[in-house]
């Protein structure tokens, strides 16, 4: 169960899908930096993403069935659901718009994704958008 008084922080989905695919990877190192020191918000519709993705037959050869719920129980265990009320449009790709909404709705400051089109928003209403590297620097700096 997340601890209440962390703040918030989103990662897109193919974060969360390649740090369990390359679990030494900087990807999996910023996931489980984000989970120590942040609460995950996610919603049903990022949620619900993650879910299918994850299921496509092209992750079989990595994950197998019993991976797959693993790697979906271990980020469950590290989320907070929060109910969807922005509708902001910003990206050019406007399947990542959930993404940049549930920042809002969560009152994150950080959205961690690796998706070009989302780090193409910069700054948007004190939203920082970064790649797992530069959230790691990120924070090696802050200590």
């Amino acid at each position: 169960m997340p601890t209440i008084d962390r703040p918030p922080i989103v990662i897109d989905t193919n974060v969360l899908i390649s740090a369990g695919l390359l679990p030494r990877s900087r990807t999996a190192e910023a996931l489980a930096v984000a989970v120590e020191h942040f609460v995950i918000a996610q919603n049903e519709a990022t949620w619900s993403e993650l879910e299918t993705r994850i299921a496509r037959p092209k992750f079989d050869r990595y994950f197998g069935d019993d991976g797959r719920l693993r790697h979906l129980i271990q980020i469950a265990r590290s989320i907070r659901m929060v109910p969807p009320a922005s509708s902001d449009a910003v990206s050019r790709d406007s399947d990542d718009d959930k993404f940049i909404q549930l920042a809002l709705d969560a009152g994150a400051t950080m959205l961690i994704s690796g998706d070009l089109d989302l780090k193409m928003v910069r700054g948007y209403k004190g939203i920082e958008i970064l790649s797992p590297a530069l959230f790691l620097a990120r924070l090696e700096v802050r200590k």
